[in-house]
């Protein structure tokens, strides 16, 4: 409810940003040189290839995830919080000339299907789990963008991530949603939570990646004939 009512008094397309230009600027050239092109060519097969694909990259950031898989035939919908990270993303999809593979949008992650109202054939959202308004229903929101046979891909810090540097804001914020499910701002998800999100939903399979200590990766496939 909290974080809700901070989207209706705080809205993108009304100029309102959460990433000053400059910060934009200095992260995503960070970013950039940090894509993990293993991970995109891992992602690549396990979908059967990028061509002809419609992707969704839901909290893109800079973009550099969106642009390598539009350079790989896909077609992809940038869908974000920030102007700026758009801005950003949009030059360089011109200079790496894939402008007519790529579409933005602006708004709430949880806002996307009622923006776009269509589903696609990989809903990829990487390191903005947390932004959602709540877990169990930014789950519904992912699951909801899928379409039937087609897959997600989620990697999110959870509690642990840089648990070393957690003020009590933070750790109380954390307990909140780990315990009662009340979300305040962008606390991390307990570790574990997004697994058993998904289990509810119909789905053909589900990997579960905890090869890094403070992340979790899911990889699933939507039941061919869920809704």
């Amino acid at each position: 409810m909290i974080n809700q009512l901070h989207a209706r008094l705080h809205r993108p397309e009304q100029g309102w940003d959460p990433i000053a230009d400059a910060y934009a600027h200095r992260y995503a050239q960070t970013e950039w040189h940090k894509l993990d092109l293993e991970r995109v060519q891992r992602i690549e097969q396990w979908i059967g290839g990028f061509e002809g694909r419609r992707v969704l990259d839901l909290g893109s950031g800079p973009g550099q995830y969106a642009v390598a898989f539009a350079q790989r035939g896909a077609q992809v919908t940038c869908h974000d919080v920030s102007a700026n990270y758009l801005a950003y993303l949009q030059r360089k999809a011109g200079e790496l000339g894939v402008t007519d593979r790529l579409s933005c949008s602006l708004g709430y992650l949880d806002e996307a299907p009622r923006m776009l109202r269509t589903s696609f054939d990989l809903v990829f959202n990487r390191v903005c789990w947390y932004y959602g308004f709540g877990d169990r229903s930014f789950a519904k929101v992912v699951f909801s963008l899928i379409s039937p046979g087609g897959y997600g891909y989620v990697d999110t810090p959870h509690m642990a991530f840089n648990r070393a540097q957690h003020g009590w804001s933070s750790r109380a914020r954390m307990w909140l949603n780990h315990r009662l499910a009340i979300k305040i701002g962008h606390p991390f998800p307990p570790h574990g939570r997004l697994a058993k999100l998904f289990a509810g939903y119909p789905i053909d399979s589900m990997l579960v990646d905890y090869s890094t200590p403070d992340h979790d990766r899911i990889w699933l496939r939507k039941a061919t004939n869920a809704p």
